[in-house]
């Protein structure tokens, strides 16, 4: 008799009580592990907010003294006026700069659906039941103007399968050259050892146009 069936008979020999013990522990196991990754995600998705928030802050404030000197240069036009709009006007491209190199290692949001179903053509254990485009919410405060703007893009993505193949998906999205972001995860444990995962990932970009979702 090989050491797995030995094993599977003293399982059979459990009462269901000891049984229930077992499989709450393992699950509970598994969940301890499936937060780790998600943990080290939602910390650097609140630091990259953060940073995002900063650059807003500072962004405002340059178009606000801007507004000023440009209604100063209207009533009494000088060289040194002029001298300073310039260096307001260099101040805020720096801005916008350090803005698009915090994109740069982003997914682009046309391209999100593309790269998500080649991660999932090569997820074996998954099965994609919902793949939603979530509206674009607009980040920086621009009011009525013809500014650009940035734009948080989602997509809202159901699953299903086993726990491993779930871990392997979401470290291969924590793993990618270009970033995905974390906004929501909800496992829920179905009939043995299948589980539902849903999860809401969302990029950013200065396009407001809806994410196009094709079929999978």
């Amino acid at each position: 008799m090989s050491r797995l069936d030995a094993l599977g008979e003293r399982y059979q020999a459990l009462t269901s009580r000891e049984r229930g013990i077992i499989f709450w522990a393992s699950l509970l196991g598994l969940l301890l592990l499936l937060s780790m990754p998600i943990e080290s995600l939602w910390k650097e998705h609140q630091q990259t907010r953060q940073r995002l928030d900063d650059v807003n802050r500072n962004n405002r404030l340059a178009g606000q003294q801007i507004s000023l000197y440009q209604e100063r240069l209207a009533q009494d036009p000088n060289r040194d006026h002029l001298q300073r709009k310039t260096l307001l006007l260099t101040e805020h491209a720096k801005l916008d700069k350090a803005l698009d190199d915090e994109m740069v290692d982003m997914v682009p949001a046309r391209r999100m659906p593309e790269v998500l179903s080649k991660m999932l053509d090569g997820a074996s254990g998954l099965k994609l039941t919902a793949f939603e485009s979530i509206a674009p919410v607009p980040l920086l405060e621009v009011g009525e103007t013809k500014k650009l703007n940035l734009f948080s893009h989602g997509i809202a993505l159901t699953l299903e399968g086993d726990f491993f193949a779930v871990l392997k998906f979401v470290q291969a999205v924590e793993n990618m050259e270009h970033k995905l972001y974390w906004k929501r995860l909800d496992y829920r444990v179905g009939a043995y050892p299948k589980a539902e995962v849903q999860l809401v990932l969302h990029t950013l970009s200065i396009n407001e146009d809806f994410i196009r979702v094709a079929n999978h």
